[in-house]
C-alpha cells in the first residue's frame, strides 16, 4: 500500500522548499536583486503557489530570518549540550555562536551586498535578533552560575559582543585564528562572569 502524504505535511514541505530556495538565492546574490519569480523558479513551484505562502518579498525575508535564527540557536545548543562544566559551556558556546554566524553563506553575502536590509533585525532599537540572542544566552546560563538579574545582564553582554564582532570584523583580537574565539572567551568572558558571581556572593552575604 502506497504511503499517503497528509495535506499538512505537503504544505510544510512546500514552505521549506520555498525557504530553501530563498536561502540559496540570498547566498549567491544577496536579498535585493532576487524577485518572487526567481524564488518560484528555484523552488520549482508556480508563482501563484508561492503567493499562497508569502504575500510578498518582505514577508518571505522575515520568515527566512526567523527560520535561520532558529537553526543558528539550535546549532549552538547542540555544542553546549556536549559540556557540563559552566566554563566549557561558555567558552565553546561562544565559539560556536561566532563561527556559525561568521560562516553562514547567506548572512555573509547579504552583509556584504546589501547590509541595510539587515538593519531592522540586527542594529535597530529593539532589534529582534538582539532580543532573541539575549534570551537564548540567558536560557543556557544555569541559575546556579549567576543570580537572575546578573544572568540577564551577562547574557546581553555576550550577545552584544558577538554582534559587534560580526558587524565590525577585523581588529587585533585574532578571532579568526585557530582557537581564536575560545581564547577570547577564556580571557575576556570567563573573568567577567566569575567577577559577577563573586560580587553577587559578597552582596548577598
Amino acid at each position: 500500500m502506497d504511503a499517503v502524504t497528509s495535506p499538512g505535511a505537503e504544505s510544510g514541505a512546500t514552505r521549506r522548499r520555498i525557504l530553501d530556495a530563498a536561502l540559496e538565492l540570498a547566498s549567491t546574490t544577496g536579498l535585493r536583486k532576487y524577485s518572487m519569480e526567481q524564488i518560484a523558479r528555484t523552488a520549482k513551484i508556480g508563482r501563484a503557489t508561492l503567493y499562497l505562502y508569502f504575500n510578498g518579498k518582505d514577508a518571505l525575508i522575515a520568515a527566512l530570518v526567523e527560520t535561520e535564527l532558529a537553526r543558528y540557536f539550535a546549532g549552538i545548543q547542540s555544542v553546549i549540550d556536549g559540556y557540563q562544566d559552566a566554563d566549557d559551556r561558555l567558552v565553546h558556546g561562544f565559539a560556536a555562536a561566532y563561527r556559525l554566524l561568521r560562516d553562514h553563506p547567506a548572512f555573509t553575502t547579504v552583509l556584504r551586498v546589501n547590509p541595510e536590509l539587515l538593519t531592522p533585525y540586527l542594529i535597530a532599537e529593539n532589534s529582534r535578533a538582539m532580543d532573541l540572542a539575549r534570551g537564548f544566552v540567558y536560557s543556557v546560563i544555569r541559575p546556579g552560575d549567576l543570580p537572575d538579574e546578573l544572568r540577564a545582564q551577562f547574557a546581553e553582554h555576550v550577545a552584544r559582543t558577538i554582534h559587534s564582532f560580526i558587524l565590525i570584523p577585523g581588529g587585533v583580537l585574532a578571532l579568526d585564528t585557530t582557537g581564536g574565539p575560545e581564547g577570547y572567551a577564556r580571557r575576556f568572558l570567563l573573568p567577567v562572569r566569575k567577577a559577577l558571581a563573586a560580587d553577587s556572593q559578597i552582596r548577598f552575604m
